[in-house]
């Protein structure tokens, strides 16, 4: 489906490629399952091609929790950050998203959860299960939606030779492993992303392939 389909995402692109341009500081914020930490790896090897000023943040599953927290935030906001950008995390921390903006941190919001209550005060918010969203595919996991994002910041800006697709091992990694149904778009992503984890380019996949005794052409 065409990315630029999904709420705010127009707004999204926008506000990355002003940072790029002004070479701002901006920080990825996922999460430490393997949807988050894929969606995380994607984005921030996607935006590497654009802008040396990337940086990533996973909370620590033991004593941060789940999601988006006030302790990261400022954190992040006293290390010099101006731009937040959430993957598969984040439609349920309005006070977060509050809290980055008096701090002068815009932030942009990616989630495939079901929002509750009113939604965070972002400057964007990329959510397909976002009430009135126009697109086709609310099945999406994390790393599904930063692959969208990929694909709108591609089509609005060249990087050599490079495109989301490149970025589809990850996309089969963290949609198969957060259990998201199998059918429209994700079945298609997961069937061209096995192709590519088959194909053994990337070190890391290799490295944990290796560790599981699998085979990697039967995957």
């Amino acid at each position: 489906g065409d990315p630029f389909l999904l709420t705010d995402m127009d707004k999204a692109i926008g506000r990355l490629l002003l940072a790029i341009d002004n070479g701002e500081p901006i920080v990825v914020y996922g999460d430490y399952d393997v949807d988050g930490v894929s969606a995380t790896a994607l984005m921030v090897q996607v935006l590497q091609k654009f802008t040396p000023r990337v940086a990533r943040y996973i909370p620590n599953r033991f004593d941060e929790g789940y999601g988006v927290n006030s302790e990261a935030i400022q954190l992040l906001a006293d290390s010099g950050a101006k731009l937040i950008l959430t993957v598969d995390c984040g439609i349920r921390s309005p006070k977060e998203a509050a809290l980055a903006s008096s701090l002068g941190v815009d932030m942009i919001i990616s989630d495939h959860h079901y929002p509750q209550g009113d939604l965070p005060p972002a400057l964007a918010v990329i959510c397909p299960k976002r009430e009135g969203d126009a697109y086709p595919d609310q099945d999406l996991a994390g790393v599904g939606l930063a692959y969208k994002i990929a694909q709108a910041l591609f089509a609005r800006r060249k990087a050599g030779d490079w495109s989301a697709d490149d970025w589809l091992d990850f996309v089969a990694l963290g949609t198969v492993a957060d259990v998201v149904p199998l059918h429209g778009e994700n079945r298609v992503l997961v069937r061209r992303g096995i192709n590519l984890i088959r194909q053994g380019k990337r070190v890391g996949l290799q490295a944990l392939i290796r560790c599981s005794g699998r085979d990697p052409q039967r995957i």
